[in-house]
C-alpha cells in the first residue's frame, strides 16, 4: 500500500503577514523557516516578537534536509467498493539544520512498511491557489 496525499481543496491555507514570506518561497518551490535576525533563534510557527529576546527582526532560511519525526496512518476505504483501500499519513516533519524546527505534513507516494521515525524525506510541491503546499516522500 503506498500513502496518498490528503483532499487538499477546501483546506484554507494560514496566509497572514507573519507566513506569507513561507508561502512565498513555497511558489518557488523553495522550503523556509523563519530564525531570529538578532539571536539566531528559529522559531515556529512566525509571529512578531523571539521567544528568546523578544527581537521583531526575521530572517527566512533555507530548512535544510527532513526526517520523519512522528506519524499516524489513516486507513481509508476506496472511492468505490473495487478499489484498494488508501492510506493518508500525516506527519510531523523535522529539520534539524533548522534548530530541529518540525512542521505538521503529509508523508506521501511512500510505500507504508517504508515509512518509519527517523527516516530521510524529500519535499514534494502540491499546487494550491497560487502557491504550494510541501508535502514529503521516504528518501
Amino acid at each position: 500500500m503506498i500513502s496518498t496525499a490528503p483532499a487538499i481543496a477546501d483546506i484554507p491555507l494560514p496566509i497572514d503577514q507573519w507566513t506569507q514570506p513561507f508561502w512565498s518561497a513555497a511558489c518557488r518551490c523553495e522550503l523556509v523557516m523563519p530564525c531570529c535576525a538578532d539571536c539566531g533563534t528559529w522559531r515556529w510557527p512566525p509571529g512578531p516578537f523571539c521567544p528568546h529576546c523578544l527581537s521583531q527582526a526575521i530572517a527566512w532560511q533555507l530548512a535544510g534536509p527532513a526526517r520523519l519525526y512522528s506519524f499516524a496512518i489513516v486507513h481509508r476505504p476506496g472511492p468505490t467498493p473495487a478499489d484498494s483501500p488508501q492510506a493518508i499519513v500525516p506527519g510531523l516533519v523535522e529539520f534539524p539544520e533548522a534548530g530541529g524546527m518540525r512542521i505538521a505534513a503529509a508523508i506521501i507516494d511512500s510505500k507504508i512498511d517504508r515509512i518509519a521515525i527517523g527516516s530521510a524525506l524529500s519535499v514534494r510541491w502540491v499546487p494550491k491557489d497560487e502557491t504550494n503546499v510541501p508535502m514529503f516522500v521516504v528518501v
